[in-house]
């Protein structure tokens, strides 16, 4: 089944060739294609997968689960030595996705020529990459041609996404959003240099108090990261209270909280000063970036089915009312983490476009 999956990766991630150009004047089109094309295949060149990902179509982010991807650019780029594309042309037409059926008036026909190994031998592979301009104007890609290959693909890759069938929000909030995340940044972070290790979690229960590395956690704070320790504390009454009124709210929280721990296992350091080191950021840029991150899993929570309608709505007018900083707070707070508009337009940021709108590239 690998064998066979990588074969038809080459001749079908990108979509299928037969293009006819049907209109003439479209050179802005063709110049922000064209750059867009060469930038993705400058990201397979360095191996940054996930950066790959998101600059998916949102249409192909809402069938194709981020694992899936990854690890078919990874398998791909692996085993089969596959060099960097150079693009060869660019033609304007409309365009039907054989995935989903789906039509588009003004795509853009990228051909691309890429270099591969075969048994040992080199050869190139002829082919065409479809982009299509997202709402965001921005041109997007999309991964597989057809549905079988897609289906494919999921099926080889996808064994972590299948794991869970039911809404995130169903049943035990915290232990599915713990679960999830970790298989998340895991998989996400699994082909990088990065190393990757799951945070403690401590949950609190009502009336009960822990002592902290950063010091007590009572009832009554819902919850928070402890660099100290390498824990994130979960105040369970709060959690569930919110939850009861906005159940992918209290999953956003703890993931807010989770991608402190990311942060901090990256190396990214929160100062009151002005930062004079690459990894020293202000509280309210790894506030913002966190709320982002939280939106990137949000968005690939999305993909694998287990969102509920309304969740991503609920959970930002939870952020509006309740998670904005106070009037008049000075921006470089120590313990500044945004206006509630910030703090919304981040989660959108990362729940549209993944990882690069929170100024990751993986």
């Amino acid at each position: 089944m690998r064998k066979v999956l990588i074969i038809a990766v080459l001749i079908s991630m990108f979509g299928v060739s037969g293009y006819a150009p049907v209109r003439a004047d479209e050179q802005q089109d063709i110049k922000d294609a064209t750059a867009r094309a060469e930038e993705i295949f400058q990201l397979a060149a360095e191996q940054k997968y996930n950066a790959m990902y998101d600059l998916i179509h949102p249409d192909a982010h809402a069938v194709v689960p981020r694992v899936v991807a990854v690890n078919t650019f990874k398998e791909l780029y692996a085993l089969a030595d596959a060099g960097q594309s150079t693009v060869t042309g660019v033609e304007m037409g409309p365009w039907t996705w054989g995935v989903t059926g789906k039509s588009y008036n003004n795509a853009a026909a990228v051909s691309f020529e890429q270099p591969y190994q075969e048994n040992g031998q080199e050869k190139v592979l002829k082919d065409t990459m479809y982009l299509v301009k997202a709402d965001d104007g921005q041109w997007r890609w999309f991964f597989g041609g057809t549905k079988e290959f897609v289906d494919l693909a999921i099926e080889t890759f996808g064994d972590a996404t299948a794991e869970a069938t039911t809404p995130l929000t169903q049943g035990d909030v915290i232990d599915n959003t713990i679960n999830d995340l970790d298989s998340f940044y895991r998989d996400a972070f699994s082909y990088t240099d990065l190393h990757y290790e799951s945070p403690q979690v401590v949950v609190v229960q009502q009336g009960d108090s822990v002592m902290t590395a950063c010091g007590p956690a009572e009832t009554g704070f819902w919850a928070f990261y402890c660099p100290g320790d390498a824990t994130l504390y979960l105040d369970d009454a709060f959690l569930t209270q919110l939850g009861q009124q906005a159940p992918f709210a209290e999953a956003f929280v703890i993931a807010h909280e989770w991608a402190h721990h990311v942060q901090t296992t990256v190396g990214l350091v929160r100062v009151e000063n002005p930062p004079t080191e690459w990894n020293e950021v202000f509280s309210i840029e790894l506030e913002l970036m966190a709320d982002c991150m939280a939106g990137a899993w949000a968005q690939d929570v999305g993909t694998r089915g287990l969102l509920q309608e309304g969740d991503i709505e609920t959970t930002i007018q939870f952020t509006l009312q309740y998670l904005g900083d106070p009037p008049g707070i000075d921006p470089y707070n120590p313990q500044a983490h945004g206006t509630a508009e910030q703090r919304a337009n981040a989660i959108m940021g990362g729940y549209n476009e993944g990882f690069l709108a929170c100024n990751i590239t993986v």
